[in-house]
């Protein structure tokens, strides 16, 4: 509710109506309310970043064709601590190429030549040289979100700017896997 209270002014000869406008304090306390909570229900309708980063994992497995699948499944490995908590759920079970994929998790290297893909996480990046060696030459597609991680092996390479994943790779090392992409036959150059 608003009070209109008119004033008259005079300046020297002229007569002058001020009008101002009385809030009540409840109107105040909602229109602040409001605008304080418009925010955080904007904020909460974004999706977050690794929820974003789920999608382009599915898109990276849909775009890469593998040599062969062993048991018709596309292992997608975590190394090291799971940064996606429950958005990872989304891509238990999917299918990519008709091969269902089996998301896992592990801190074991040795466990990642049975991978045909492999996220190397934030908490991992320390042994990221001992894990590009050790996956040289077989057919798994890396992929991290860490800054600098492409330029020493990674092929993909995920980072935020402005509330959007981008991501870089590293063409060289891409192109010494033995990976296709599905928009071409050719080997993977993207």
């Amino acid at each position: 509710m608003l009070e209109k209270q008119e004033e008259t002014v005079f300046y020297g000869s002229r007569r002058i109506r001020k009008r101002s406008f009385i809030r009540y304090f409840p109107i105040l306390s909602l229109c602040w309310f409001l605008f304080l909570g418009y925010s955080p229900l904007t904020q909460a309708e974004q999706p977050s970043e690794y929820r974003l980063k789920v999608a382009f994992l599915y898109n990276f497995s849909a775009y890469t064709e593998w040599p062969s699948l062993p048991d018709q499944v596309l292992n997608f490995c975590i190394y090291g601590e799971d940064p996606f908590g429950e958005n990872l759920q989304h891509l238990q079970h999917k299918k990519a190429h008709e091969h269902e994929i089996v998301v896992r998790h592990t801190r074991n290297s040795e466990d990642l030549p049975s991978c045909q893909i492999v996220f190397i996480t934030r908490s991992s990046i320390d042994n990221l040289s001992d894990v590009i060696k050790q996956l040289d030459g077989m057919p798994i597609l890396t992929i991290a979100d860490t800054p600098g991680a492409s330029q020493q092996g990674v092929i993909l390479n995920m980072t935020m700017k402005e509330g959007k994943v981008t991501f870089e790779a590293n063409v060289t090392i891409a192109k010494k896997k033995p990976l296709k992409t599905q928009l071409s036959t050719t080997p993977f150059r993207h």
